[in-house]
């Protein structure tokens, strides 16, 4: 396919991408093949080292501020993706193989193989697995790409490499396999062992907190029957004092009559006061006449 051919086949793609939103049910199919058709060309040419053909597409798909992004490296604009791509193409041999794109219409996700083969020391060739994301943007020319994205993966880069790989792959992995199993086992015994202390902690808390309530509940009982003791035994001796205050009142009372001058005393202390007077008084009279009759 020449230049002007692929030319006009990136335009009419470019058109039948720009109006998927605008297809109908039954065209679907029909437009999703020619988009992949796009998709597909689009990418062999990008990823070819051809670069009159690398130049064509960054001028027709690429805005002018897109943006590459590579692991080691980010730029802007299309002249500088060109001049990086000038730099890579000098120093390695082999172009990429793409092995498989996903498409939706504005994203494109491409699966390649790099096969990197230094010019300086061609025997060296390192087949690395790559991914290459493309952003697609609407304007007023058709979708534009604004923004490329490589990613080398630290596997794939170890795996191509072949006495590393292979290490890598029987070695490191079951090595780490091993050491990985053994510690989740010991984390997954230590988790069981956590469980259950903690299980058991909660046990003896919720027992203490059983017991103390039980104690409490106890110790307000026995406090409630000793103060409800110690008011009966306070109110006895009340009644006691106040009976006691009560009979010396009465003994004071009668005592205080007694002594009342002219006051009604005992009976029985009156009459022998009165007999014992009219006595004296006629023992008195006797004595009396007695001098009398002498003179």
């Amino acid at each position: 396919m020449g230049t002007s051919s692929n030319r006009s086949f990136g335009s009419s793609s470019r058109s039948t991408v720009s109006c998927t939103s605008n297809i109908s049910s039954n065209n679907h199919d029909a437009v999703t093949e020619r988009n992949m058709e796009f998709i597909w060309w689009l990418a062999n040419r990008l990823t070819s080292y051809d670069e009159e053909m690398h130049k064509e597409i960054l001028e027709d798909f690429f805005t002018d501020d897109a943006k590459y992004v590579h692991p080691a490296l980010t730029i802007e604009g299309r002249y500088n993706i060109r001049k990086v791509f000038r730099v890579w193409t000098s120093l390695n041999k082999d172009e990429p193989e793409v092995t498989n794109i996903v498409f939706d219409g504005h994203t494109a996700i491409i699966s390649l193989v790099q096969n990197l083969r230094p010019r300086v020391f061609p025997l060296l060739h390192l087949q690395v697995p790559a991914t290459t994301t493309l952003l697609f943007k609407d304007t007023p020319e058709g979708p534009m790409i604004y923004s490329h994205q490589d990613s080398w993966t630290l596997e794939g880069i170890v795996q191509s490499m072949p006495l590393l790989g292979w290490w890598y792959d029987h070695v490191v992995r079951n090595v780490l396999g091993a050491v990985l199993t053994s510690a989740g086992g010991f984390l997954h015994t230590a988790n069981q062992t956590t469980g259950y202390l903690q299980f058991r902690a909660e046990e003896v808390q919720k027992l203490s907190t059983e017991i103390i309530e039980k104690s409490s509940t106890e110790i307000q009982q026995r406090s409630r029957e000793m103060t409800a003791k110690a008011q009966l035994m306070v109110d006895q001796a009340k009644d006691t004092v106040e009976k006691r205050v009560a009979g010396a009142r009465e003994e004071v009372a009668k005592m205080r009559l007694l002594m009342r001058p002219g006051g009604q005393g005992n009976p029985k202390a009156i009459t022998a006061t009165s007999v014992t007077h009219s006595e004296t008084d006629t023992k008195t009279e006797t004595e009396t006449e007695a001098s009398n009759v002498v003179a």
